[in-house]
């Protein structure tokens, strides 16, 4: 697992007054073809050949957190959005683990951790990811969203 600049995304225009921002995939500068939600790259993560890419909507006072998970052609193969309404949140991170998980911070002082999958697996979308974790392909997950309380450090 590295950190992977090579990755960076292109803002789209928006395509009505409430339509969530979206953004398009590049990969050394080409573009994909690949449209995601969010418009600000906050880290781009290349494992085992697939990207994981963090984006915000760039939204102060009600900030979503976008994961997206593509293979290593720009398809998409799994999402999901953090966030909630009227909910502040600030992208800290990413802190690489291990070869399957990164670590990072967003919102309501949690450490929040992204679990890689080997193959995807089927999930129920009733009580299986932390409050504050969408999907909108709900039984079918390339990667798992864990949250734990942050510990303080004392000296």
């Amino acid at each position: 697992m590295r950190l992977a600049p090579e990755v960076s995304v292109r803002a789209l225009p928006a395509t009505g007054e409430d339509a969530p921002p979206r953004c398009e995939v590049q990969l050394h500068g080409r573009a994909l073809g690949t449209e995601l939600g969010g418009h600000l790259l906050e880290a781009a993560v290349e494992a085992d050949g697939r990207f994981l890419l963090f984006v915000s909507n760039d939204c102060p006072y009600e900030e979503l957190l976008h994961l997206h998970l593509l293979d290593a052609q720009g398809q998409l193969l799994d999402s999901a959005t953090l966030g909630g309404p009227y909910t502040t949140g600030r992208f800290a991170g990413p802190r690489l683990l291990d070869a399957r998980r990164v670590g990072f911070a967003f919102f309501d002082d949690k450490d929040w951790e992204v679990e890689l999958l080997d193959a995807p697996r089927l999930r129920l979308p009733i009580f299986t990811e932390p409050l504050g974790v969408w999907r909108a392909r709900p039984l079918r997950c390339h990667f798992v969203v864990h949250a734990r309380p942050r510990t303080l450090a004392t000296s």
